[in-house]
């Protein structure tokens, strides 16, 4: 049989549980709010791993011919 905690604990956890959520929302939502220019920076991030993903499927072949700009 499983022996379930009583109803004040279960409350008391859920509401530990809701509160450290809405704490961690509100601190996402500031951390956007202050930095509006992380999607550009995201973009940037994310085309230089593309390149970086396209380059390292490539053959080894082909990396010793083609220049790469550094």
């Amino acid at each position: 049989m499983h022996a379930f905690p009583p109803a004040e604990i279960h409350a008391e956890t859920h509401a530990a549980r809701t509160a450290e959520l809405a704490a961690e929302a509100a601190a996402w939502h500031l951390a956007r709010e202050a930095a509006p220019a992380a999607p550009s920076l995201r973009n940037l991030l994310g085309e230089a791993l593309v390149s970086a993903g396209t380059r390292l499927m490539q053959p080894a072949h082909l990396h010793a011919r083609i220049p790469h700009a550094a």
